[in-house]
């Protein structure tokens, strides 16, 4: 089944609208609206924003091949679809029943739908309540699915991405999708995406390549065995994204000798994090990590000898049962007394390190302030005195007064 042979053949009706779609080394730009029945399309497996998802089926599942209609695979990816964003889909479908579908998709010839899952989503709910079959606005772009698989990620990111009214891709969606796209499947190079995605640079690119290859880290400590990058869903189900952002930018800078084993036992912190024996969130403990023992060089001197066979001993729980999915680490704590023991350990000599680096700090940031005020006073000049009326100067001996007065209270304690 081919549609742009059908609406070549004047098999499908034309809206008599344009919708204006540039691909790389294609003349024509401006391509005719069709109503397509929802019978001929079928989700693109290949798309950024659900990618994750898919492999956390396929976790537990057989692949999928791809067929059009009320399929299985469809029916699948329609569950994929809707669970990404639940709000702005009945949003959609809202909009579709009161004004109609109000901005065209983008699909293939063979049916594939590049640009505009939930528009056929919200279209394929709406058919499936009053039973009256429904089509699907689009226009029909000339690409092969397995020949042309650059051109398409191209046009996917430009239709997602690269447009100011578009949504961008969930945090974990986007870094897993940069990696997949540069590393993985090597569809693309840096600069390839970046200018496809609309981005000003390849800083936040090579960002989220280091993102990725800390994710898949921690995804080999916490779920050892197979492939790490199919287990890329744990770091969404876990929302890692705000916690590994607040570690990654100081690990990356590192030049330690240790920085592996380091980097290691940060991540363990951040599986405890999850384990839900924090009063702080995730994200402010790793911030409590970084601030205090990553960035402070004499606690991170100390560091890997505090928690070195805690880390050990945890990695080696999870070696003998890997975590399969988010709730996994906090039934890990809950049912293993042995296991909760050794977490708590791990949690105790972080926070000791932690606790003496705050007192540490406040002990550098009381020699700083004194130094700060020695400076000041020193650079006023006697002299600046005699300049002074008789109110200025009666309220500059009233002030000398309290300093005098602090002073000798600070000379007792150092007494």
């Amino acid at each position: 089944m081919n549609i742009l042979e059908m609406a070549t053949a004047n098999q499908l009706r034309a809206t008599g609208a344009t919708k204006k779609v540039s691909i790389t080394g294609q003349v024509n730009d401006q391509y005719t609206v069709y109503q397509i029945p929802l019978k001929y399309l079928y989700y693109n497996d290949q798309n950024g924003r659900i990618n994750t998802a898919y492999k956390q089926y396929l976790a537990e599942h057989p692949s999928l091949i791809p067929e059009p209609g009320n399929s299985e695979y469809n029916k699948i990816f329609q569950n994929f679809i809707y669970n990404s964003n639940t709000q702005a889909l009945s949003d959609t479908l809202v909009s579709i029943k009161e004004k109609s579908q109000q901005e065209p998709a983008v699909v293939l010839p063979d049916g594939r739908v590049i640009d505009g899952n939930r528009r056929f989503t919200a279209l394929r709910c709406f058919e499936n309540e009053d039973k009256i079959p429904k089509t699907l606005d689009a226009v029909i772009i000339p690409l092969d699915s397995k020949n042309d698989q650059k051109m398409i990620k191209e046009l996917e990111l430009d239709l997602q991405l690269a447009r100011e009214e578009k949504v961008p891709y969930s945090p974990i969606d986007r870094i897993f999708d940069v990696y997949n796209t540069i590393c993985i499947t090597k569809i693309m190079n840096m600069e390839e995406y970046k200018k496809a995605s609309g981005a000003g640079n390849t800083k936040g690119i090579k960002r989220d390549i280091r993102l990725a290859e800390l994710v898949l880290k921690f995804i080999k400590i916490v779920s050892p065995g197979g492939n790490a990058i199919d287990k890329f869903y744990l770091a969404r189900d876990l929302n890692l994204d705000g916690p590994i952002e607040e570690i990654e930018g100081t690990i990356s800078r590192m030049d330690d000798s240790d920085k592996e084993s380091i980097t290691e036992g940060a991540l363990v912190q951040l599986a405890v994090s999850k384990m839900g024996i924090y009063d702080l969130e995730p994200k402010l403990v790793m911030r409590s990590l970084k601030k205090n023992v990553l960035k402070n060089p004499n606690t991170l001197s100390h560091y890997l000898s505090a928690v070195d066979d805690k880390v050990d001993a945890i990695i080696d729980t999870f070696e003998e049962k890997p975590i399969k999915t988010a709730g996994d680490l906090k039934k890990a704590v809950r049912d293993s007394p042995e296991f909760e023991k050794q977490v708590k350990r791990f949690k105790n000599a972080t926070e000791k390190l932690i606790f003496k680096s705050k007192i540490d700090s406040k002990r550098k940031k009381v020699l700083a302030e004194l130094e700060k005020i020695s400076e000041s006073l020193g650079n006023i000049e006697p002299e600046a005195f005699y300049e002074l009326n008789q109110d200025d100067f009666f309220t500059a001996k009233e002030t000398l007064k309290q300093i005098h007065t602090i002073l000798y209270k600070f000379g007792k304690v150092l007494k």
